[in-house]
Parts: structure tokens; sequence; C-alpha cells
């Protein structure tokens, strides 16, 4: 049996993955260490030598995965949600605080909210499979929708507006593909306008305004925002941006070679192995490498989206559908706010950025996009 499943392994996903997984490598030495690093490259220290690790783990958990009979998250399901609160909960307890938000647990790697975007995948996955004869009732529309507004609440409740976005677009995707009809969508529409207006005023912190605000007016107006700290934001922003901006300009077409882009090894790119890494790989590999590694994306998204089409079940459909939303926001909104078409939130670059539990969480994702491909048929013997 185990022969026959191999048969219908998707080898095309597993190469796409491993050349991305060369991009970030190199991208990350490129930001980490550079030109000008004077510790040992390979100390644990060194932020590319964690990267390894959590490479080296995030590779273990998708071989686990793949081998792993995806169905039995679903006999999991209400104890893996529970798991999904619990740790979030814990976050906003016993959470270190960095960059604004208490969202870690382990140093600046270890971030709860990643893994439980999977985890809400699969729940979600879960509840629409079991309630499929229903179709598209209020009542599973609802279920759904609370399913997903909690994490949602605790992990604007860090503050990270960033992950919390991530949630609502997956469930919107995912909610699609469910059931969701236009007249729903309407009502929800209606709905949600007050709530964003009360979000807006009394949930989102100043900064957080800041980034949203500086996406909404011209570097003319900024000595017009009433708020010091969103003023402070939305200058921080455009900086960020405008440095961006010249980085990706300076790639041209093959860009500055390696170790050698002028923005990115003198330092003057923030954050550029994690939220800004798009703009060093433009400005060293050029629009070609840029390029490249962003087809190489879109394989992994076009290989999700192939994964849904042929799954044997509601199931396995739908984490693979949750899976396309996860990492297409995440190309999206990066991407975007490399290059001034979407607003700073500090998303990372799937395969390409810095991270630790996100690493380990798109690993793991394409585990389970290759155990729903491998067991698209039922054996007979």
């Amino acid at each position: 049996m185990q022969t026959r499943r191999w048969q219908d392994f998707n080898f095309y996903l597993l190469v796409t993955v491993l050349v991305l997984t060369g991009f970030g490598i190199a991208m990350v030495y490129s930001t980490t260490i550079g030109n000008n690093y004077t510790g040992q490259v390979w100390s644990l220290s060194s932020q590319f030598a964690r990267h390894i690790i959590w490479l080296a783990i995030g590779g273990a958990v998708m071989l686990f995965l793949t081998l792993f009979d995806y169905h039995n998250f679903q006999l999991l399901a209400g104890w893996s949600y529970l798991l999904m609160l619990a740790l979030l909960g814990y976050t906003l307890v016993a959470g270190k605080v960095s960059m604004g938000a208490q969202s870690w647990l382990v140093g600046a790697s270890g971030q709860p909210s990643e893994p439980a975007k999977l985890l809400m995948i699969i729940n979600l996955a879960a509840w629409w499979a079991s309630r499929d004869e229903q179709g598209s009732s209020w009542l599973t529309l609802c279920g759904s929708l609370v399913m997903a507004a909690i994490p949602l609440g605790l992990v604007l409740a860090q503050p990270d507006l960033g992950t919390a976005m991530v949630i609502g677009v997956v469930w919107l995707v995912m909610a699609w593909s469910s059931s969701l009809t236009w007249k729903q969508l309407a009502v929800l529409a209606l709905i949600a306008l007050p709530l964003l207006y009360v979000g807006w005023n009394d949930v989102l912190q100043p900064y957080q305004r800041g980034r949203l605000t500086a996406f909404m007016m011209d570097e003319s107006q900024v000595e017009q925002v009433a708020d010091e700290q969103e003023r402070e934001a939305v200058q921080a922003v455009f900086y960020n941006v405008r440095a961006s901006k010249v980085a990706v300009g300076n790639g041209r077409m093959f860009g500055q070679g390696l170790l050698n882009g002028t923005q990115s090894q003198r330092k003057f790119l923030p954050v550029q192995y994690t939220d800004f890494i798009f703009a060093v790989t433009a400005e060293e590999l050029g629009f070609v490498g840029a390029t490249g590694m962003l087809t190489f994306l879109a394989l992994v998204l076009w290989q999700a989206v192939t994964v849904a089409m042929r799954a044997r079940d509601l199931f396995g459909r739908l984490i693979a559908v949750g899976i396309f939303g996860m990492l297409l926001i995440h190309t999206l909104e990066n991407v975007g706010m490399n290059i001034g078409l979407m607003p700073v939130t500090g998303i990372p670059l799937p395969f390409i950025s810095y991270g630790g539990s996100f690493t380990v969480t798109v690993l793991a994702a394409m585990g389970l996009l290759l155990s729903i491909d491998m067991r698209r048929r039922t054996l007979v013997f």
C-alpha cells in the first residue's frame, strides 16, 4: 500500500519548496552575515545558524506530516483548537514583548500565533466538513466565524495586526470555497463596517493606525497627524518604504550581486532579514532574480490549488484552500509593502524571511499538502 501511495507523491511541490528554501538561505545569509559580520557564523548567537536549525526542525515536521494521514487531524480537531487557544492565551500572560507586541514565548523566534494559523485552518476545515450536508446555512457560517474570531481577538490583544489580518483573510477564502453566498457576504460586510469603526478608534494602537494611515496619505501630510505616536509611526513607515524602494531600484535587471547590495549591506534597510527581505532580493539579484523567486512562490500557490482540486474529500480540500489563502496573503502583503503598494504590517515572506516558528509553520503546511495529495485516491484491494 505504501508503494502505491508514493506513486502519488507530489515531487513538483517538493522541488519547488527546496528551491525556495535555497533562495531563503542565501538571502538570510546576506542580510544577517553579509560582508561585515565579525562573529562565529555557526554560533547560536548567529541568526543565520538559528535559521538553519529552524529549517532542519521544519523539514522534520514536513516529513512527519507527509507520512501522517491528515484524516487523523479531523478526529483531533476539538483538542487542537483548545491547544491553540491555550497557547495564544498563555502568550498574553507570560509572553515576551518585542517590537511592540507580546507575541513571543521563546526569544524572538517562538511565536505561537504562527502555528495557531495552521491549527485554525485544520479546525475550520473539520467544522465545515462535518456540516457538509447543511450547505450554506447561517448556523454553519456563524459557527465558523466564531471559531476564527476568538483566536483573531487574542492575536489583536497582543497586539499583532498583521497576523490578525492573515487569520481574517484565511477565514474568508475558506468560507468562500466552502459555502459562502453573495447574500451572506453582503450581510457580513454591513455588520463589519461599524465593527471596523470601533476597531480603528478603540482597538488599534496609535502606531498601528499610523502604519495604515501612512498608506493612505502623502508624505507632505505627515504633520497633519495629531497624535504624536501615530505621527512617529507614519514617519517611520515613509522612511522604511523609501529605503525599500531605493533598494529595489538599485537592483535594476541583474542586481548588484549577492552580499553587494548598497542599502542592505550598509544596513539602511530596517528589519531586512524579515519584513523587507524582498527589497534585498531585488537589490542583490535584480529584476531577474526577484522575478524568479516570485515565480517559484506562484508555483507553490498553483500546487496548493491543484492539491485542493484533486483532494478526495472536503476536509482535505479545505485544508489546502486555507494554506493557499495563508501563503497568498503573506506573499502579496510582504511584496506589496516592499514596493509601497500595501500597508506595512510586518508580515514575513514565506520560505525567504528569517523566522523560527514561521519557518516551521510554512514547512508544516507543505507537509499537509503532500499528505493530502498522496492520499487523493482511495486504495482498493
